[in-house]
């Protein structure tokens, strides 16, 4: 399977190779003493780190609310094996849960196989019996959780294998774009940039979405034009999840049902062979840049009568003092407003900007 994965995204293996099975099985730990399996066994020597794990996703892979009303929805064990991968973990969920499956992707989950210690480097005075990668930690490393096609279904309902189309298709985008060509080829690059290197932000944190997206505004002659900007992120936003979209939305304080609102994202369709293909893809690649036109009527919205809309243009009398208001936010489930029985126990978005804008003070777009 990993040679499977290897020729999927064309890039060497890794030294260190067979670290992970793509979700199709455990990660076996029969070698790492009960003790030892715990991120707690690290604690002593790794405060740091594991203060910057427990800040991060990684830490609540099993335990967050929305990857939890996903699974309780498909409990299927193909979910178990990344988001709470080892043997010993998948053994405590299959008895109904225990804390070694809390910890999710934990401190052995990257750094223990074969019961070495794995790491980029050793320090002098490690007491640990350490293999050495340059590879450890590198996209083709990432690519163990955060590149898979999508699943294929045995007849008992679990995952078989894997489709010829990407899912999860986060490594091979950022292997597609400018960072990884231009030799920056390690997603800690950006996402291990704390002082230990274990916090890992990503589409939860505020501040790693912000850098990574930014638009402009300006007047034309009927309406406004809005442009996004993958500025900062080596690969497309949004990534990962398939439910994960971002909406920008525009509207007038006066007139808030002449919303204007656009999504990014992907969808798709099934393929008889099995598995799903993207048939759209609205994400903005790294460093792409895409301008839409808000007309005086929003599409969609106003009606009209012998062709000519009726309502209310959203830039019209823009030195009126009226505020536009502007937001854009990054959803991680389908429905951003769950329904009744649906809600989850966190966030189903982020806002990443949210300003009321005086129209007055938009510039004229360049010709």
């Amino acid at each position: 399977m990993l040679l499977f994965l290897a020729s999927l995204l064309a890039v060497p293996l890794l030294h260190t190779g067979g670290l992970f099975t793509t979700g199709l099985a455990p990660i076996a730990d029969a070698d790492i003493p009960v003790a030892q399996r715990s991120v707690q066994a690290c604690a002593k020597c790794h405060p740091k780190q594991l203060a910057e794990w427990q800040h991060s996703r990684h830490s609540r892979a099993w335990t967050n609310a929305l990857f939890q009303r996903e699974y309780k929805q498909q409990p299927l064990n193909w979910c178990v094996h990344c988001h709470a991968p080892l043997q010993s973990q998948f053994a405590q969920v299959q008895a109904k849960g225990g804390p070694l499956a809390d910890e999710g992707v934990s401190c052995a989950v990257c750094h223990v196989r074969g019961g070495k210690l794995l790491a980029r480097t050793r320090h002098p005075d490690s007491p640990h019996d350490t293999v050495v990668s340059a590879d450890f930690g590198s996209a083709e490393f990432c690519a163990g959780c955060h590149q898979f096609n999508f699943p294929l279904f045995a007849s008992n309902g679990q995952v078989s294998g894997y489709s010829a189309f990407p899912m999860q298709d986060t490594v091979a985008q950022f292997q597609r774009g400018p960072y990884y060509l231009q030799g920056k080829g390690r997603c800690g690059d950006c996402h291990a940039q704390s002082p230990a290197g274990h916090t890992f932000p990503g589409a939860h944190d505020p501040q790693q979405l912000k850098q990574a997206l930014s638009y402009s505004l300006c007047r034309t002659g009927s309406g406004l034009q809005l442009t996004l900007t993958n500025r900062g992120a080596g690969h497309n936003v949004p990534t990962g999840d398939v439910h994960r979209h971002i909406v920008a939305r525009l509207w007038r304080s006066s007139s808030p049902e002449q919303l204007f609102e656009l999504s990014l994202g992907r969808r798709y369709e099934p393929v008889e062979a099995g598995g799903k293909r993207t048939i759209v893809d609205t994400t903005l690649a790294p460093a792409q840049s895409r301008t839409y036109q808000v007309p005086g009527v929003p599409l969609g919205v106003a009606e009209k009568s012998i062709g000519k809309p009726i309502a209310k243009p959203i830039a019209s009398e823009l030195g009126s003092g009226d505020p536009l208001n502007f937001q854009l936010r990054y959803v991680y489930t389908i429905d951003e407003f769950p329904f009744p029985g649906h809600e989850v126990a966190e966030p189903t978005y982020l806002d990443i900007i949210s300003e009321r804008i005086e129209p007055q003070r938009l510039p004229m777009c360049a010709k």
